[in-house]
């Protein structure tokens, strides 16, 4: 008669295994969730990079200047935005004739933009309505502006004087844990820009060349060698 051997792993080799698999998954996460995070940042950078088109194409159209109008207001946009407007109130003259879809200005990491965009944009109050955009908009810039200053961004939690982010995820301008900005110049250029954390403070700046010696916020207004203090706004999005 033939005996049948069964063959089975030990308690040994099945915690070898284990012990294995968990260390390899340990690698890979991290890894994955890196070029989850990078994949996202890519299209987030794309797409600022169409909204800074539209805003050349809009500027063609109007004297050279970039959105300066409330564009939720009336059709055509007629009302001079203020420092005390919100991002999407310029954004919105881009919609429908320079943009197709409301859905750029969107980015589900964010908690500036928690709310999909319905893509109704028949009214324009409808056009860029309150949570559905994650960028903010240096307010005052034309085309002749100096090309390096900053034209859109990943919104901060802070607009004014000083664009300031924070470390954590789930609070406005913590899209990127204060680690990154999406940042696209008056020239269309656009770049992932590495911030410089304050880690005591749980907050970071962008940091680049402002006319000075040193590398210093490039949001801050800085008299004649970089934005205005009287001229330029970074206007936040809009919340209800």
């Amino acid at each position: 008669m033939k005996r049948n051997t069964l063959v089975a792993f030990t308690l040994i080799e099945l915690l070898v295994v284990i012990a294995i698999t968990t260390a390899l998954a340990s690698i890979a996460v991290p890894a994955f969730s890196t070029v989850q995070e990078s994949g996202v940042q890519t299209k987030d950078l794309s797409n600022g990079k169409q909204i800074a088109l539209a805003c050349k194409l809009y500027a063609a159209d109007n004297d050279g200047k970039y959105p300066d109008k409330d564009g939720q207001a009336a059709d055509p946009p007629v009302t001079a935005l203020t420092s005390a407007d919100k991002s999407n109130q310029a954004f919105a003259c881009l919609i429908p004739q320079y943009l197709p879809t409301e859905k750029l200005f969107y980015l589900g990491k964010s908690a500036w933009s928690p709310k999909v965009p319905d893509e109704n944009m028949t009214l324009p109050a409808d056009r860029c309505e309150a949570s559905t955009n994650n960028f903010a908009y240096e307010l005052g810039m034309t085309e002749t502006s100096n090309p390096s200053f900053p034209l859109i961004a990943d919104a901060p939690n802070t607009g004014g004087a000083s664009a300031v982010y924070k470390t954590d995820q789930t609070v406005k301008g913590g899209v990127w844990k204060g680690r990154k900005a999406i940042v696209i110049r008056c020239d269309q250029s656009g770049t992932v820009e590495t911030c410089k954390v304050d880690t005591t403070a749980g907050t970071s700046k962008v940091l680049g060349p402002t006319g000075g010696t040193t590398p210093t916020d490039i949001f801050e207004a800085n008299g004649a060698t970089w934005i205005s203090a009287t001229g330029n706004s970074l206007l936040l999005p809009n919340t209800p």
